[in-house]
């Protein structure tokens, strides 16, 4: 979990994909940057296993081997913790002065479900920024940033490398120019002691390199890591945060194993002028020596093919960006809503998906959202969602809502090759109750639906607000 009080879980998440959009509302922005802001983190949990447990959460200090360490007394929600039960940590309240930033390590008894929840308190800030915890089955000797921007489109990204070994490892990050031809842009090599992490922020040249003297950058990062000294392959994982320059404005996501690269892959989520939004695709060539020939087909919420991008090459470690509303052929994807399959000929791919407000000037109590999310290689026929909200009508609409109050959308996409029936979404609270289900009756092959506590009656159960989930 990677964390800036500057967060990294080792737990679990997750025939179906899911991307969550969570949204806030409020007063309009004044003018900061995300990228300096003081920014903290809250860990949202669900044990998702057969039985209680008790958890134990581990902080390390960036470059630290000495965790500060919270069992079952110092979390008395989580002693233990109900089966299909939900808690929240805020990192904010721990007290020890040796952690500032850093990385999580959770353990229990029972798997977990983790989403990390970071937010700032600084003036002008609504947005809650997600990225779900990692098992150790997702830690990996090779990792890929599918998007890094140094000073471009208004952003700086930062990531995080954890060290998933109990030995010292050295990471080795290659760096890729996307608006030169996908060159090489620069390699650096960072030693990171066991159970610890390394915060890569773009615009620093000793984590960088330097990026051979580039100020601007649009690209994309591979990760290779080993155990110090030699070469054996090491285990690590990565979270980013993509943050706006001059606004109040970021997004988090998942770095990719390599594992989760194949030929096709799919995007739960696709918008054009959509609910006031547009998305975006970094897709990222996953092979170190071959190219790949990535074509994009959109489909509508009846699994229809609206439109198809591509074929596009992508050279060895490169990224292509995609926009949902610039497709081949000129078709108007206007108001589109729905999901895409991206395949690949030659080398296998990853993507990170960006779900971006599209309203202009003039709109700006409603500009200040954004989300990301990644692809999948396959589907699953169960996700476990920790962290779901949704703020009554007064609260969320309130002038004074400065992002305390949000509301979570699910899309679901269907990834197999036959239409799914009665699809279940179960919206439980805080002690494990189901107060909420929603059934949609089919999705069609390559198509999505979409859920919220609202369509599930859940709301205002078990004690909740009125309206609320």
């Amino acid at each position: 979990m990677n964390m800036r009080r500057k967060g990294f879980v080792k737990t679990m998440l997750g025939l179906f994909a899911a991307s969550t959009l969570v949204m806030s509302t409020g007063a309009a922005a004044i003018a900061q940057s995300a990228l300096t802001a003081n920014w903290t983190a809250s860990i949202t949990y669900q044990n998702i296993g057969q039985n209680d447990t008790p958890v134990t959460i581990s902080f390390y200090q960036e470059g630290s081997t000495n965790p500060v360490v919270l069992g079952p007394a110092q979390l008395p929600a989580s002693n233990p913790l109900k089966k299909g039960a939900a808690t929240s940590y805020f990192v904010g309240n721990l007290t020890d002065p040796n952690f500032t930033s850093g990385n999580a390590v959770m353990s229990s008894n029972e798997q977990l479900a983790a989403t990390v929840v970071q937010f700032s308190n600084d003036p002008g800030f609504r947005m809650r920024l997600l990225y779900n915890g990692f098992p150790d089955s997702k830690s990996s000797s090779q990792y890929l940033v599918a998007t890094t921007l140094l000073n471009r489109f208004e952003s700086t990204t930062v990531f995080s490398i954890q060290n998933a070994e109990s030995q010292d490892i050295q990471a080795t990050i290659n760096f890729y120019d996307a608006d030169a031809g996908g060159q090489l842009a620069g390699t650096v090599t960072h030693t990171i002691p066991r159970n610890s992490s390394k915060f890569i922020a773009m615009n620093d040249a000793n984590d960088t390199g330097g990026l051979g003297g580039r100020t601007i950058l649009n690209g994309s990062a591979i990760v290779t890591a080993k155990i110090a000294n030699t070469n054996t392959d090491a285990k690590v994982v990565v979270a980013a945060s993509e943050y706006f320059i001059a606004k109040p404005l970021a997004s988090n996501f998942e770095g990719i194993p390599l594992s989760e690269a194949a030929n096709t892959i799919y995007m739960a989520t696709g918008l054009c002028r959509a609910f006031n939004n547009d998305s975006f695709y970094a897709i990222q060539n996953t092979s170190l020596t071959d190219n790949a020939q990535v074509t994009i087909t959109y489909f509508d919420l009846n699994g229809n093919q609206k439109a198809q991008d591509g074929p596009r090459t992508i050279g060895p470690g490169q990224k292509y960006s995609a926009n949902t509303c610039v497709v081949n052929g000129g078709v108007d994807m206007t108001g589109f809503s729905g999901s895409a399959r991206i395949t690949s000929n030659g080398a296998p791919i990853v993507a990170i998906g960006k779900v971006i407000n599209s309203l202009q000037a003039g709109s700006e109590e409603k500009r200040d959202y954004r989300t990301a999310f990644l692809s999948e290689r396959q589907g699953y026929q169960k996700l476990s969602l920790p962290f779901i909200r949704w703020a009554n009508n007064d609260r969320f609409n309130a002038a004074n809502n400065t992002g305390q109050f949000q509301r979570a959308f699910i899309a679901i996409q269907n990834v197999g090759q036959s239409a799914v029936n009665n699809v279940v979404v179960r919206y439980i609270d805080t002690d494990g109750n189901t107060v909420g289900t929603h059934t949609i009756p089919s999705i069609a092959p390559g198509a999505k639906a979409n859920s919220n506590p609202e369509t599930a009656g859940a709301l205002g159960q078990q004690g909740m607000n009125p309206g609320e989930f």
